[in-house]
């Protein structure tokens, strides 16, 4: 299974984002990495705190009706990395859920060791077409 382990701020969320919705490009891009790649949607971003259920609306109000399949655990010194770490390490232990490949699409670098999976986006843009095209090629050419 491929994973895209989403930031929101700074992702989906950008200047340009209508008041308390996604950037409607953001979604777009994201949209057409999911069709491209077949990869699902586990949200990283500090988001999560919203419950699985509220942020499976937030994503349908915003257009996206399908893929999202999980938000990483909250860990007490919130180094992303770790958390998103520990969801692949807790997916692994259900073959009907292992991961085989992942990128991480964020704003912010606190990845420690999963840095190199991290595709960073400026925040004030988000998830734009050359990032699109870079999370496209990752994950359909990653080993």
């Amino acid at each position: 299974m491929k994973v895209i382990f989403l930031d929101i701020d700074g992702v989906m969320i950008t200047t340009n984002s209508p008041i308390g919705r996604f950037d409607p490009v953001c979604v777009k891009n994201l949209k057409q990495i999911m069709d491209r790649t077949g990869a699902y949607i586990v949200v990283s971003s500090t988001y999560r705190s919203l419950g699985f259920v509220r942020l499976k609306e937030l994503f349908a109000a915003n257009g996206i009706t399908k893929g999202l399949i999980g938000v990483t655990p909250v860990i007490q010194y919130g180094i992303r990395g770790a958390e998103i770490k520990q969801y692949i390490e807790e997916a692994s232990l259900d073959p009907s859920s292992t991961i085989d490949r992942f990128v991480i699409i964020d704003d912010n670098d606190n990845m420690g060791e999963l840095r190199p999976y991290l595709i960073q986006t400026n925040g004030k843009i988000g998830l734009d077409e050359r990032i699109r095209d870079k999370v496209i090629e990752f994950l359909m050419n990653m080993n």
